[in-house]
This record gives structure tokens, sequence and C-alpha cells, in this order.
């Protein structure tokens, strides 16, 4: 009962993000959310282990800055898409 209950709520609110569209999705959920988490706690990792200081401006900096937003943007992009993909066909077989 319970299940059936929080499967139905989980439709639901699925209904609601899938009325605002793929892209959004993508970009709010996988990009800004999922990638900007990723990029902080990655970069913040790299740079104190390679630094020793979160805020170390040694080597380059503005290049590992760039290089590390760009490659996360791109996979909270495939990120996003992939969720997508997975709760649209979840969506589509409860119907």
């Amino acid at each position: 009962m319970k299940n059936q209950a929080r499967r139905s709520q989980q439709l639901k609110q699925w209904e609601k993000t899938r009325a605002q569209g793929m892209k959004r999705f993508i970009w709010t959920y996988g990009v800004l959310q999922w990638g900007g988490f990723m990029f902080f706690f990655s970069f913040a990792v790299f740079q104190h282990r390679h630094y020793g200081d979160l805020l170390s401006t040694e080597g380059n900096l503005p290049f590992r800055l760039v290089l590390a937003l760009l490659v996360w943007a791109y996979v909270g992009y495939l990120y996003g898409r992939s969720v997508w993909r997975k709760n649209e066909q979840e969506y589509l077989a409860q119907q």
C-alpha cells in the first residue's frame, strides 16, 4: 500500500517536472545542480591535493578553472539527459 502511494506521488511529481520541458530539466538538474556541485567538489579536492590550499593560485589557475567548468558542464548535460530518459521510460511504462 505504501509503495503504491509513493509511486503515485513520484509519477505526479514527474508529470510536473515533465511539463517544464526536457531542456529546462537538463540545464537545471544536470548542468547547474549536479555539474555545478561536481565542479566545485572536484576542483577543491584537486587544489587541496596538488597545492595544499583551496585558494592557491600556483600553476595555471585560469586554465584549470575553465577546463574544469567545461568538463563538468558537459558531463552534467549528459547526466541530466540520461536521468531524463530513465525517468521518461519509467513514466511511460506506468501509463
